[in-house]
């Protein structure tokens, strides 16, 4: 289990000052610690558990959810515009796990970073558009992302939910499916989210999953075991 000492000290030094002063200020929204269970679509790969930060807020401008964060440029109530990074956290491969394959090397999480673009619709839905490139060093291609989603609220619980297709660059592909004998094209994935927050107080308890599925050009990879990405996490957190 891989652990992050900074950021797990992070979260438990704001949790400490918020209520003695503002030294947290301009933080907002739930920012906890939890447990992440992968289930990558790499033969020869066992799932992977980890504990990572978990923000669902933000800070000043930056707004954060998860692995993503955005500052928007624009703005108007029923459209935005923002400038967005991620951290690719569902696609890599450590080169050891697979022997047959190890000369391939590790396929690293990418760090991308791009501009979105949004607008309200009815029922209380919502729509964006992401551009990402990767700017790490990585894959050193781009994604187009398109999502879908609403918030909801059950009683004391808030939901999110989500459901996105991305087209992902045949360079993006190659670099985490290829091999010297397959070389897939450009590929389509469609991604599943569901996101629950439960306040307890100051504090809250979260849970979800996000799901990736992809197209033959993934699944037909030898290195490829299936076409599923499985990401199941939980956590509690302090509400800035």
């Amino acid at each position: 289990m891989k652990i992050i000492w900074p950021s797990a000290l992070l979260i438990l030094l704001f949790a400490c000052l918020a209520e003695a002063n503002n030294l947290t200020y301009p933080a907002y929204g739930l920012w906890g610690i939890g447990v992440v269970n992968r289930n990558l679509n790499y033969r020869e790969t066992e799932s992977e558990t980890s504990i990572a930060p978990f923000i669902f807020g933000g800070y000043g401008p930056v707004s954060i959810e998860a692995n993503r964060a955005a500052i928007a440029f624009y703005r108007d109530g029923t459209f935005f515009a923002s400038v967005v990074g991620q951290l690719r956290t569902h696609q890599f491969r450590n080169a050891d796990d697979n022997p047959a394959f190890a000369s391939l090397g590790d396929r690293d999480q990418a760090i991308e970073l791009g501009a979105q673009v949004g607008v309200r619709l009815p029922a209380g839905f919502f729509t964006r558009l992401a551009l990402l490139q990767d700017v790490s060093g990585a894959h050193e291609s781009h994604e187009w992302d398109l999502q879908v989603y609403r918030r909801d609220r059950i009683g004391p619980i808030r939901l999110l939910t989500s459901v996105g297709i991305q087209y992902q660059n045949k360079k993006l592909v190659n670099y985490y499916y290829g091999t010297p004998s397959y070389q897939p094209g450009n590929t389509f994935a469609a991604e599943l989210e569901l996101i629950a927050t439960y306040p307890i107080g100051n504090w809250g308890i979260f849970a979800g999953t996000r799901s990736y599925i992809f197209d033959s050009e993934v699944s037909n990879s030898p290195l490829a075991d299936g076409n599923k990405i499985i990401q199941i996490f939980s956590g509690v957190g302090y509400y800035f």
